[in-house]
């Protein structure tokens, strides 16, 4: 009877574990959403900039669970999320007053914005009965002109200690608030917003 009652909760929980990693996803897509509570700083300016982004990171993927010795379980992107990121900023700066061309413009000085994703990843590191994750998001923003250039890198990091298995949903969640959080960083900057009034 007693060894009845030992094995029964742990048979439980490895069945409990076995169905997490059977609804493992293998993609995701993030949704970064700049604050709307954040008031717009107006840029009042004539000049109109050319926006392209880059995609550097050693590692595409968006999440990526280790347990011991076992090969890494990775999640990987849905949609382009150098293209989301691009996408976000440009839709902020467009309400800031920020004016864009096409790149073919055939304006005589050229105002550029690249923005370069360098990391944007979860790594979970898994035990028996807790989890660690450690989240980390790094962009670098620049903004050149024929005469000058000037550039920002920017950097979010969160990390945290869990109890049992990692909940992919609500580590999803927070890489998302990880790069909602940089994404207002670089739309509040000061020094980023002064160099798109005058650079």
């Amino acid at each position: 009877m007693n060894r009845f009652s030992l094995t029964l909760p742990a048979l439980l929980l490895s069945t409990l574990l076995l169905s997490a990693c059977t609804t493992m996803p293998t993609s995701l897509t993030i949704t970064p959403q700049l604050n709307d509570d954040t008031a717009v700083n107006k840029i009042d300016s004539d000049q109109s900039w050319t926006l392209s982004s880059n995609d550097v990171r050693t590692a595409r993927y968006l999440i990526a669970i280790s347990s011991g010795e076992d090969v890494a379980t990775l999640i990987n992107e849905s949609a382009s999320s150098r293209l989301l990121i691009e996408s976000s900023l440009r839709n902020h700066w467009l309400k800031q007053g920020v004016q864009f061309t096409n790149k073919n413009s055939e304006s005589h000085e050229k105002y550029e914005i690249k923005i370069q994703l360098i990391k944007l990843l979860a790594e979970v590191e898994q035990a028996a009965f807790s989890h660690e994750s450690d989240i980390n998001v790094v962009l670098k923003v620049q903004l050149s002109s024929d005469k000058t250039t000037f550039s920002k890198t920017f950097r979010s990091h969160y990390e945290q200690k869990s109890p049992f298995s990692v909940d992919i949903e609500a580590l999803t969640t927070q890489l998302n608030t990880q790069l909602s959080q940089l994404l207002d960083q670089v739309v509040q900057d000061s020094e980023v917003n002064a160099k798109l009034l005058q650079l």
